[in-house]
């Protein structure tokens, strides 16, 4: 069903039923499927109280209580990057990362932008000469070129 762009969001982007949905299935698989927890354990190590825990994990809606974001964190948090990313995508971010994770390395970025700043150097040579109005826009360049190579470079790894 389509919406036109003057329609009011009717309903919340972020639904407690999303939400309770995706610790479900999440709990399940970690107590059911690879028997890492108990329910005991998971309130334990989670901070929050078993009996809302099996709230959650009933499928009567009489038993449902309002999932708080300070519980479906902590127990996120306790079952893993997988669940923390399924909350994530709830609110329309992607995966998340522990704080202290290095950023990965993306070579090919890094070759894409080498390419893009060796097309202005190669460009400015091409009569085998850089004049003095190529001198600025080479220069700077170069220097774009050397901060990119440089964490691949061995003087990238040492600092």
């Amino acid at each position: 069903m389509a919406h036109d762009s003057n329609d009011a969001q009717t309903s919340p982007i972020v639904s407690d039923e999303r939400i309770r949905n995706t610790l479900r299935e999440r709990i399940h698989r970690a107590i059911h499927v690879e028997r890492r927890f108990t329910r005991e354990t998971l309130a334990s190590d989670s901070g929050v109280a078993l009996h809302f825990i099996d709230s959650i994990i009933s499928r009567d809606k009489a038993k449902h209580r309002r999932v708080a974001t300070e519980d479906a964190l902590s127990l996120a948090y306790c079952l893993g990057d997988g669940a923390i990313n399924a909350l994530l995508s709830l609110f329309g971010y992607g995966s998340a990362q522990p704080i202290d994770t290095p950023e990965p390395s993306r070579p090919m970025m890094i070759v894409a932008g080498a390419m893009k700043e060796l097309a202005i150097i190669g460009e400015a040579a091409a009569d085998d000469r850089i004049d003095h109005t190529e001198q600025a826009p080479v220069a700077l360049a170069a220097d774009h070129l050397i901060a990119l190579v440089t964490p691949l470079s061995s003087a990238g790894r040492a600092s």
